[in-house]
């Protein structure tokens, strides 16, 4: 499973509260704010699950919020982060995109 933590809370463009989590190495989820995100692994390729995320960079009080990106066992132990998803940003266009347009956005490349 991905977890995916707002690393500092935030108010989005929408007005919604934004909620910091603490990627920790907790097995129990109680009292943390994250989204889980289904994987399936066939083979040697993974599919990660569509998610929704509210973007950062257009927050109403803290633009430089970040997210992180934590693979998890399904018994909550934490593997380790996804890839250079510790923490990145997200912009608000385009309203869908992948994995690899976020990277590439975090090194300016969008």
């Amino acid at each position: 499973m991905l977890r995916i933590y707002a690393l500092q809370p935030f108010v989005a463009a929408d007005n919604s509260i934004i909620a910091a989590g603490v990627p920790s190495e907790d097995s129990s989820a109680a009292s943390n704010f994250f989204q889980p995100v289904a994987c399936t692994l066939a083979g040697t390729s993974l599919t990660i699950s569509a998610c929704t995320l509210e973007s950062t960079t257009d927050s109403l009080d803290n633009a430089s919020a970040q997210y992180g990106a934590y693979f998890y066992t399904s018994g909550g132990q934490r593997i380790g982060a996804f890839a250079e998803f510790d923490a990145f940003s997200l912009p608000p266009s385009p309203t869908s995109t992948t994995w690899a347009a976020i990277a590439a956005a975090q090194q300016g490349t969008i």
